[in-house]
């Protein structure tokens, strides 16, 4: 083993002691936060100084305060606990086969599972939800499936299509006067939309919008961004502007009487999928996720048909 290997496997073994302390600024509340003599604590800590050669903390008669270097190893501390915390989450679900940990963005979350929570629990699922933007490593574990809004088909991947999607401009009751048309970009109420789909191919933007009606040119300095789709969504329900709404984030705000459609919908790119590894596509628990999630979708077609058909 050389010298680096010692080092790394010193600072491992003593990332609850280096976060303990960067936390509670105090050895003798480090100590007892990890279950360790204050004299112990002391003889690590100098004896990871010496290892590295440099000081690691700074001890005064109030406080300890960590060097930049005692900054950057309890950083790593840090980071190394939450790795670990997560993996004994992981690994719960692993263990109790009904456990489902399902990971789903922000915006489908609040407009769309949320709601159908308690149709879950009903149907015996033991669904946890992990609201996610980023796309989680499904290999990885960190996730048993995942609700993805994409034009698909996600190779290395077992996905199956859920639903197609629509996009819907929508706007609180009364604040346009008859249907969006060609020079919204110019004239009438803010455009709004969700930045993020700006940048990450599914095709959720104005422009696309204004190509399916087949109008000329799509607005440009009248569109105001949001960091997320549902967010954009809100804004329209608080009479900001026109929202481009997508089928799946606003059917229960139009039937709740806060948001009306603007605009004629226009088929998108993408669609919504529900995506797995291959392992977990194979295992009871998320057939029964799978039944639950299509009988969900078949609920959101039959919204889709009332809601739009007369649009």
């Amino acid at each position: 083993m050389n010298n680096d290997d010692d080092i790394r496997n010193r600072l491992m073994l003593n990332a609850a002691l280096l976060h303990a302390i960067a936390e509670e600024g105090n050895f003798s509340r480090a100590a007892q936060a990890v279950g360790l003599e204050q004299s112990a604590v002391s003889h690590r800590i100098k004896s990871l100084e010496t290892a590295l050669g440099i000081r690691l903390f700074e001890r005064t008669t109030r406080r300890i305060l960590p060097t930049e270097a005692g900054r950057i190893v309890s950083d790593a501390a840090r980071r190394c606990q939450e790795i670990w915390s997560s993996a004994l989450m992981h690994i719960a679900d692993v263990k109790t086969s009904r456990t489902l940990r399902l990971s789903v963005s922000s915006s489908v979350t609040m407009k769309w599972v949320v709601p159908a929570l308690q149709r879950a629990q009903a149907a015996g699922l033991d669904l946890v939800v992990d609201v996610e933007d980023r796309l989680v490593d499904l290999h990885a574990g960190e996730a048993k499936a995942a609700v993805r809004y994409g034009p698909g088909p996600y190779p290395g991947f077992h996905a199956e299509a859920l639903l197609p999607a629509y996009l819907v401009p929508v706007a609180r009751p009364g604040l346009l006067q008859g249907d969006l048309t060609p020079d919204a970009g110019a004239v009438g109420p803010p455009l709004l939309a969700d930045r993020s789909a700006l940048t990450d191919g599914t095709g959720y933007t104005w422009e696309e919008y204004f190509k399916g009606r087949n109008w000329p040119h799509a607005p440009a300095k009248t569109v105001n961004t949001f960091a997320r789709a549902d967010l954009a969504i809100q804004a329209a329900i608080g009479g900001m502007g026109i929202a481009l709404g997508r089928t799946l984030l606003i059917e229960n705000d139009i039937e709740a009487g806060f948001l009306e459609v603007v605009g004629k919908p226009v088929p998108a790119k993408s669609k919504y999928w529900l995506v797995t590894t291959a392992a977990t596509a194979d295992t009871e628990g998320y057939r029964d996720l799978r039944d639950w999630i299509a009988s969900e979708a078949a609920t959101a077609r039959r919204q889709h048909e009332q809601l739009f058909s007369r649009t």
